[in-house]
């Protein structure tokens, strides 16, 4: 039982803690009072959980010793999928959503709609196809494991 709670606490931490980098990078690029508050219960969280994972491991080293890692990698794959295809799919609603602003097309001769360049941002398309790569590994590894398991 303390096995389980262990490794929920470590992908509680990760989890935490890519949300705390998450609205880091949120708050020093658009300075809003939401990132900077996520970033402050982000912090507080990771410590906690921090500390009650010391706690375990100092109560019962045993724990460390009956993590098997071909789980612990199944479980951080599949995690990292999830991560990665949250990016994906919040890039594309963002894409979609510029697509269906008027602001950012105009209607040629013939009827059809012409996009602006405006649509898509480069660090967007460069954070699209640089995690491509990432999201295939990872999920490769998951679902293999998964099937196989």
């Amino acid at each position: 039982m303390k096995l389980v709670i262990f490794i929920g606490l470590c992908i509680a931490v990760q989890t935490s803690l890519a949300i705390h980098l998450f609205s880091l990078v949120g708050y020093i690029s658009t300075k809003k009072l939401n990132h900077f508050r996520n970033f402050m219960i982000t912090a507080s969280t990771n410590f906690i959980l921090s500390i009650i994972i010391a706690i375990i491991v100092a109560v019962d080293p045993k724990v460390l010793s009956g993590i098997k890692l071909d789980v612990v990698f199944i479980l951080e794959s599949g995690l990292l999928f999830i991560y990665m295809m949250a990016i994906k799919v919040r890039l594309t609603v963002i894409i979609i959503r510029r697509a269906k602003d008027p602001a950012n097309y105009h209607m040629s001769y013939f009827g059809k709609k012409i996009y602006n360049t405006t649509i898509v941002d480069f660090k967007e398309l460069m954070t699209y196809f640089l995690t491509f790569p990432f999201t295939m590994m990872a999920g490769a590894y998951f679902f293999v494991k998964i099937i196989h398991y």
